[in-house]
């Protein structure tokens, strides 16, 4: 019989700067999801600093909580509970300058241990995003093991995208082709980023861009989606049953959704999806890293 695992999804605003308060919330969840069982848990992007980078203090916060990495990977050793801690704004040196440059980073880290099994470098920046942000351009999306297990004994795979990247596909299929079962998606992704135009055309656009691309991404990769949202419907989406646990845009809360893996299963012999991309001569492999483990 497949595992089922406890995913916990904590949606929250963040308060601009303040990243000790930010973190403290951010704790008190984690353990909440600790003592109810959860396996993963994750958090939303931006979780620590919010997204203000015109603030005066935004660089000097996203520094103070590059720091901050290493309690969460305590927590995970304490608590025995895997954390996907939103997004942490690391502040890097540009070789022979002045300048200092912004990555958006997620980060996988394990129950038990707090090591790091993965980590991400967001790619496809928002566009107010791109005059503060570096993105990760040519990296290659890769999968990664976990302490989870299938119940043949074999490491469950994740990916790591972050908000933007949800609409790319090919981001998805790149970390298919590489294995991964489970996608987790921290995100700061609001109901009027639609803009004036598009909220006159339509003012509901952004909830039915994420309802419908979510639930699509799992479908068309027979992988489970976790989404966690600052701006909400927050949400894991699953092949053949759809959205899961959804928070309400303006919620803050705990969502914990049961992921039974054999659900996976069931959908990837409905759609063979993964066996067409593994199959001989599939027309889109040049677009794939050529080490499948799909």
């Amino acid at each position: 019989m497949a595992p089922v695992y406890k995913v916990a999804v904590i949606q929250f605003e963040p308060k601009a700067i303040v990243v000790a308060e930010n973190f403290a919330k951010a704790e008190s969840y984690l353990r909440s999801a600790a003592s109810k069982g959860c396996d993963i848990a994750i958090l939303p992007e931006f979780h620590l600093t919010s997204w203000v980078p015109e603030h005066p203090d935004f660089i000097s916060a996203s520094k103070t909580s590059t720091g901050y990495l290493s309690k969460y990977q305590a927590l995970a050793k304490e608590l025995n509970m895997s954390i996907v801690p939103g997004t942490i704004c690391k502040v890097y040196a540009v070789p022979d300058s002045k300048d200092e440059e912004l990555r958006n980073m997620a980060y996988f880290l394990a129950a038990g241990t707090g090591e790091i099994c993965g980590s991400y470098q967001k790619k496809n920046l928002w566009h107010p995003e791109r005059p503060h942000l570096t993105s990760s351009t040519h990296t290659p999306h890769t999968a990664f093991d976990t302490p989870l297990k299938h119940a043949d004994g074999r490491p469950v795979r994740a990916g790591m995208v972050i908000c933007w990247d949800l609409a790319f596909p090919e981001a998805f299929k790149a970390l298919v082709n590489d294995g991964a079962d489970i996608i987790l998606i921290p995100s700061y992704w609001f109901m009027d980023d639609n803009g004036a135009e598009g909220a006159g055309l339509n003012p509901d656009s952004e909830r039915i861009f994420l309802n419908c691309t979510l639930t699509a991404r799992a479908f068309e990769n027979t992988a489970a989606i976790v989404f966690c949202n600052a701006g909400g419907l927050s949400c894991v989406n699953m092949p053949i049953l759809g959205a899961l646990g959804r928070i309400e845009v303006g919620e803050e809360k705990m969502e914990i959704i049961d992921v039974d893996l054999d659900v996976l299963r069931v959908a990837e012999e409905t759609y063979k999806i993964r066996m067409d991309m593994k199959s001989e001569g599939w027309h889109y492999k040049y677009n794939m890293n050529s080490d499948s483990k799909a």
